[in-house]
């Protein structure tokens, strides 16, 4: 039982921990302008999805694990049986 509560208490605090990221994030005009001003000049890539996804990826890889760690969270709690219900 308190692996469970403290498995709810993680999701919770990284569920918490992505919407105060996702609202800190300032994505309008200003970042698509400046990846269509800047893209080429620090990347090399001529394509700007392809710069996008290769270079400018920290958050995208922070969500990557976070998703990942969220999702086998959720599968081990909810796969796991206890031996008291029957």
């Amino acid at each position: 039982m308190i692996k469970k509560g403290i498995t709810i208490i993680l999701l919770i605090i990284i569920f918490i921990s992505f919407i105060s990221i996702l609202e800190e994030l300032d994505v309008d005009n200003y970042t698509k302008n400046y990846l269509f001003n800047n893209a080429l000049r620090e990347t090399g890539s001529k394509n700007i999805i392809t710069s996008i996804y290769l270079d400018y990826r920290l958050y995208d890889s922070l969500f990557e694990a976070g998703l990942l760690l969220v999702t086998v969270s959720g599968i081990i709690f909810i796969s796991k049986r206890d031996d008291d219900v029957i």
